[in-house]
């Protein structure tokens, strides 16, 4: 065989590669603005005391109407109290990506981080626990925000009290509220009882909107995306088949690591044939 057919065989294999491999579910949110829409569950946080990142692959399907003068925005993670007493029943409360980040009542977040429209895109929320009081936000593997809350209570935690909404932000008398509903496909959601470094957001964002989480990672993960699938849904949302088929989603074929530059490479050569 001829050496110069060794990278149209390997391209070949690496096609098969993708048509084989084991098929991943996303939840669809419909586009249309609805209160009913969502993913409903409670969870036991009582080990994310000391810190807890929340990771997720997104993929916007439309833009929010405006409301009260700004841009619309879909709450896509939301973890909070119903507190008939109290106007910030969410604890944590992530919309349009990391576009608006809150936790305890401190924000952050830019018009710069807007998810895009019909494009994954990697959204991570880190937050280092009571005593150094951060929050770091990450989009596609970027460290954008870097925020220390420093207004609120030395000892602030979690309450255990709280349920977790996909798709959608509860306010605090329990009701959902149309122009935050989210609207698109959630993929790979994982909730992580510890603060991950930046060099561990990365390595899970390069693994793909089709990938794994990293093996040294797993013991950190308090609720991995069958959690979050199997959870309640409501409404219209369901579940749809992750087209796999990207170059840049590959990892590795019987023990030939596969690189962004190998990929193109292959590409390239089988091109010019």
């Amino acid at each position: 065989m001829p050496s110069s057919a060794f990278p149209t065989i390997l391209l070949m294999m690496v096609t098969m590669i993708v048509v084989l491999s084991h098929h991943h579910t996303a939840l669809r949110f419909p586009e249309s603005l609805s209160t009913e829409n969502y993913v409903a569950f409670t969870p036991n946080l009582t080990s994310t005391q000391t810190g807890l990142t929340i990771c997720g692959w997104l993929k916007k399907s439309r833009e929010n109407p405006r409301s009260y003068g700004s841009t619309g925005t879909g709450a896509w993670f939301n973890y909070g109290v119903i507190r008939k007493t109290s106007a910030h029943s969410s604890e944590i409360l992530l919309m349009d990506g990391m576009r608006e980040v809150y936790m305890f009542g401190a924000s952050g977040g830019t018009s710069g981080l807007r998810a895009s429209l019909n494009t994954w895109q990697h959204n991570c929320l880190v937050w280092t626990g009571p005593e150094t009081k951060t929050l770091r936000a990450y989009v596609d593997g970027d460290l954008k925000i870097d925020l220390n809350y420093y207004t609120l209570e030395e000892k602030r935690v979690l309450s255990d009290e709280g349920a977790i909404v996909l798709g959608q932000y509860r306010q605090s008398t329990g009701r959902m509220k149309r122009t935050t509903a989210f609207g698109g496909d959630m993929h790979q959601v994982n909730l992580f009882h510890k603060a991950l470094t930046t060099v561990e957001v990365e390595s899970i964002y390069r693994e793909g909107v089709c990938g794994e989480v990293p093996s040294d990672l797993k013991d950190g993960i308090l609720l991995d995306w069958s959690d979050f699938r199997g959870a309640e849904r409501f409404g219209a949302v369901h579940e749809v088949k992750v087209d796999c088929s990207r170059w840049n989603r590959l990892r590795s074929f019987v023990g030939v690591q596969i690189t962004d530059g190998l990929i193109e490479y292959l590409k390239e050569f089988h091109d010019e044939e």
